[in-house]
C-alpha cells in the first residue's frame, strides 16, 4: 500500500475549493502531491455559505419599510449564487441520478443513462421541484430572520458527500466518485469535524424534542440519501454524489423552514 501522502492544510483546502466550485485554485499542487481534501469538504460548504451573504446584504440595503424585497427573490438569488459558483455540477449530477435510476432496469443500463450527457424527463422533473421546494424553504427561513439554513445547508450537504466517500464503494473502475473514495485518516476526520463543530454551539433556538428531531432527521439523511441513491448502481458515482449535495441541502432547508 502506498504511503499516505503527509497533511497539506492549505493545498488540500486549496484542492477542495478547485474541485468543488469554480474558483481557480487547487487545481495544481507542489511535486505532484495528491491532495488529501475529502475531509474539507464541509469547508467548500463554509465558503458558499458566506458567499450568500451578498445577495442577502444587496437585499437588505435595497430594501426599505415601504417595500421590501421579495423574501423567495432573495431565496432564489442565493439559489443561483450557489449553482453558478459550483459550475451547476451538483444539479447535474442531480439530474443524471434520477434519469439513471428511473430510466434503467439493470445496473449496466442506470450506470450508462448516468453517463449520457443529455437530461432526460426524469431528470428535468427532478431539478424543477428540488429548485422549487429550497427556494421555497429558503424563503420561509427568510421571512423569519433565520440565516443559520444559509450556512448550515451548503456544509451539511458536503459533509455527507466526505462521510459517504469515506464509508460506501465506488459503482465503477473509474470516474469522479472513484477519485474521492478513500479510508480517512486521523487528519480528515479532524478537519472534518472541525467544520461541523460551530453548529454544536450556535444551532438553532429548538426545545430539546425539536432539537432532538432535527439532529435526527438531518443525521437519518446524510447517512441514507447517498446509500439509498447508490443502491440501484451497486456504489458512488460523482452523480450520485452531486445528487447527495443537492437533496441534503434541500433537507436541512426544509428542516429549518418548519422547525425553527
Amino acid at each position: 500500500m502506498a504511503a499516505r501522502p503527509r497533511p497539506r492544510p492549505l493545498v488540500d483546502l486549496a484542492a477542495a475549493i478547485g474541485f468543488l466550485t469554480l474558483l481557480p485554485v487547487g487545481r495544481r499542487w507542489p511535486d505532484g502531491v495528491r491532495p488529501r481534501s475529502v475531509g474539507f469538504y464541509p469547508w467548500v460548504g463554509w465558503l458558499l455559505g458566506a458567499l450568500a451573504v451578498v445577495p442577502l446584504a444587496a437585499a437588505a440595503s435595497l430594501a426599505s419599510a415601504s417595500a421590501p424585497v421579495s423574501t423567495a427573490l432573495i431565496a432564489a438569488l442565493v439559489m443561483t449564487v450557489w449553482a453558478l459558483l459550483t459550475r451547476f455540477m451538483h444539479w447535474d449530477g442531480l439530474a443524471d441520478t434520477f434519469d439513471g435510476i428511473w430510466g434503467g432496469s439493470t445496473r449496466e443500463r442506470r450506470l450508462e443513462i448516468m453517463r449520457d450527457s443529455r437530461i432526460g424527463s426524469f431528470g428535468a422533473a427532478a431539478m424543477v421541484m428540488t429548485a422549487l421546494v429550497q427556494v421555497t424553504a429558503l424563503a420561509a427561513c427568510l421571512e423569519r430572520g433565520l440565516l443559520w439554513p444559509v450556512l448550515a445547508a451548503p456544509v451539511i450537504g458536503r459533509a455527507a458527500v466526505s462521510l459517504a466517500a469515506w464509508t460506501m464503494p465506488a459503482a465503477r473502475a473509474e470516474g469522479l466518485g472513484l477519485s474521492s473514495v478513500e479510508q480517512p485518516g486521523r487528519y480528515e476526520l479532524v478537519v472534518w469535524l472541525l467544520a461541523l463543530l460551530p453548529f454544536a454551539f450556535a444551532g438553532p433556538d429548538l426545545s430539546p424534542a425539536g432539537a432532538v428531531v432535527l439532529l435526527g432527521v438531518v443525521l437519518g439523511g446524510v447517512i441514507g440519501i447517498p446509500r439509498l441513491l447508490s443502491r440501484p448502481v451497486g456504489g458512488l458515482t460523482g452523480d450520485i454524489m452531486g445528487a447527495t449535495v443537492v437533496l441534503t441541502e434541500t433537507l436541512v432547508l426544509v428542516m429549518g423552514a418548519t422547525l425553527s
